[in-house]
């Protein structure tokens, strides 16, 4: 979901608010050390120019950044497919290092069985599945899609880690 202009408006108040208190601080307090005479009126004043600029750049910097996305949001069903990842390597232990043994394509092949079969409840297992049955567990549409997802993003993770090798490999043979 995009910032909208109002929360752009409201975040940029608050990190400015906040450095302008700091701001206050530190400038008086350098200014008691190195004996500056400036009254209150004066550091209030100074401040206050930095403080309108610093507003007008971290506006400006916010809907620039908007406007190239570079702060693109996910969806809830991604993030629920990253979560899964996370689930599938903290809880079921299917480390990165687990996966590379999958050298013959059964995390994608069941990732795509997971997506195939999305929303069906048959205990049956498709004629694919790459394991043993008692690890076919649909569990409703969605949560088949996510599972699938979760499956091929670990196939993609263990793609690109044999891929640097490989890479490695080759520039250290290289002359």
């Amino acid at each position: 979901m995009k910032q909208s202009r109002l929360m752009s408006l409201f975040e940029t108040f608050g990190g400015t608010a906040l450095g302008f208190v700091l701001s206050l601080a530190i400038q008086y307090g350098v200014c008691r050390y190195y004996g500056l005479p400036l009254s209150t009126s004066q550091n209030l004043g100074i401040i206050g120019i930095f403080t309108a600029a610093s507003l007008a750049r971290g506006y400006c910097w916010r809907r620039v950044c908007e406007a190239l996305h570079i702060r693109r949001p996910l969806s809830p069903f991604m993030r629920a497919a990253i979560a899964e990842r996370f689930r599938q390597i903290e809880q079921e232990g299917f480390s990165p290092n687990e996966d590379n043994r999958y050298v013959d394509g059964e995390l994608r092949t069941a990732g795509g069985c997971y997506i195939l079969h999305a929303g069906t409840q048959s205990p049956t297992m498709p004629h694919e599945w790459p394991w043993p049955q008692q690890w076919w567990k649909p569990n409703g549409y969605r949560r088949d899609l996510v599972r699938g997802v979760a499956l091929a993003i670990a196939d993609g993770e263990r793609f690109d880690r044999e891929r640097h090798k490989r890479e490695r490999r080759n520039r250290r043979a290289a002359p």
